[in-house]
């Protein structure tokens, strides 16, 4: 096996990895939430932002370490916070089937659009640290396709689930930046997806 074989092998093994994560987190928060009540989720994400608060503010200190993080979150917030973050405000805002659509299309979604991002480029490295300001077409496709299915088995009208991924693709291949600085698309994705459908669901 060449050198080069083996390094674009390896980062796509902790792209899978980390992506993993992220829709596994995804998953059990929408299981939970659909057994517990909404008021007692709420208290038990608001527990799990501040103890990743607490690791984060260990790890800028070099205290702890946290594994399959991306080279450009080493110096900053991780993605792991924005999506807990995401996750909780969009349980605030919005219905419960529109919080659950949203979630998932943040979770399985966008672990769809950054593996066809990591095959494409070859590696994960690459995708990493370039920080993208629109991502390639097929990629926003496929973020779109994906968060469509998801849409439609979670809210059972083509129409919303639409709506939701056209937000959900937008976030996730149209980076916004405030003042030069990119939000990260964990915290945007859900956020976008939701307004879409309430907007629709909820005209004014």
């Amino acid at each position: 096996m060449s050198e080069k074989f083996s390094f674009r092998l390896g980062g796509l093994k902790e792209e899978i990895l980390r992506k993993s994560i992220h829709v596994g987190s995804g998953v059990v928060i929408c299981f939970l939430y659909t057994v517990f009540q909404r008021d007692l989720l709420i208290i038990g994400i608001l527990f799990s932002l501040f103890t990743i608060f607490l690791f984060e503010v260990l790890r800028f200190k070099g205290v702890v370490s946290v594994p399959f993080l991306r080279g450009r979150e080493r110096k900053k917030i991780g993605g792991h916070a924005f999506f807990m973050l995401g996750t909780f405000i969009s349980i605030l805002l919005f219905d419960k089937q529109i919080a659950l659509a949203s979630i998932l299309m943040l979770a399985i979604g966008d672990a769809a659009s950054s593996m066809t991002l990591a095959v494409r480029r070859g590696t994960s490295s690459n995708v990493e640290d370039y920080e993208w300001v629109i991502k390639p077409p097929k990629v926003i496709l496929v973020m779109f396709v994906v968060s469509l299915l998801v849409g439609y088995y979670t809210l059972d009208s083509l129409k919303v689930a639409v709506c939701g991924a056209i937000g959900a693709s937008i976030a996730d291949g149209v980076h916004l930046r405030v003042y030069g600085i990119t939000i990260d698309d964990n915290f945007t994705i859900p956020l976008y997806s939701g307004l879409a459908d309430y907007s629709l669901v909820n005209p004014v």
